[in-house]
């Protein structure tokens, strides 16, 4: 019978050191993507946009799992081989970086406020000025119609109103104007709804998608904001675990482990 010799398995501490490396080179895919998302979403800058503004957040926010998930691989890379002086220097590096996401994250909360007060208030304003327009000129345009007595008198109002090219078709000139009047006046009532629905379509989100939208924009931000801290350690020291007490219980470990095995092997 043939026996298959497979090749020994690599110490433990080879083990950590290679999952080590393996977490902190995912750590910097996670960041590379996040930061490429967040340059694809921003360009181009339109600071002064109040659009703009809710769209980088909402792309900060939809993305901003990713950094988190970075940053967690490398504090895991750092647990699982807290001797490596690499990864303790760049987590050093990071952990400045991790804060000041904690705090921007915090800073989206009243950023996302403002800009969505700004752009409901724009908005606003911009379709008030829309429907004042449109509303005044087909009032022009009823009474037009309600006043005309003849067919050339209609159709000079019209063209008053609209130009020289508007006026009324060989069929509506054919017409008596009785009839004629009614089915002007029927067409102005809907071109009047399908003039307020197009407004209303140009505005884009609805105050009541505003509203969720923030409410979502607020619960993530400071869902991140304490997340990042957390990460960072500058939560309290009963509400989180520092990366020096997660390395200093494995080396007791170890050295509890190394003063137990010659007890067992003089015995």
């Amino acid at each position: 019978m043939v026996r298959l010799a497979f090749p020994p398995l690599p110490p433990q501490e080879w083990n950590r050191g290679a999952v080590a490396r393996l977490l902190a080179a995912l750590s910097l895919i996670f960041l590379v993507m996040f930061v490429a998302a967040m340059v694809i979403a921003s360009a181009p800058p339109k600071l002064l946009d109040h659009t703009w503004q809710l769209a980088v957040i909402a792309a900060l926010i939809n993305n901003a799992f990713l950094a988190l998930m970075g940053v967690l691989l490398m504090v895991l890379a750092v647990g699982f081989d807290p001797t490596r002086q690499t990864l303790r220097d760049r987590w050093k590096a990071w952990r400045p970086w991790i804060v000041a996401a904690s705090l921007g994250f915090l800073l989206l909360i009243p950023l996302q406020a403002f800009a969505a007060w700004s752009f409901h208030t724009s908005v606003t304003l911009v379709q008030g000025k829309q429907t004042s327009q449109a509303s005044e000129k087909l009032t022009e345009l009823r009474e037009a119609i309600a006043s005309a007595n003849t067919h050339e008198e209609l159709q000079a109002k019209v063209q008053q109103l609209f130009g020289s090219n508007a006026g009324l078709s060989q069929a509506e000139l054919d017409t008596p104007i009785g009839i004629l009047r009614n089915i002007l006046l029927a067409r102005a009532e809907q071109a009047s709804n399908q003039l307020k629905q197009q407004i209303e379509a140009q505005v884009g989100m609805r105050p009541d998608q505003l509203m969720k939208e923030t409410s979502r924009i607020f619960i993530s931000a400071a869902a991140y904001a304490i997340s990042f801290g957390y990460l960072a350690g500058v939560l309290p020291p009963s509400k989180r675990k520092g990366l020096g007490a997660l390395g200093l219980r494995r080396k007791r470990r170890k050295r509890t482990h190394e003063a137990v095995q010659p007890a067992t092997t003089t015995t």
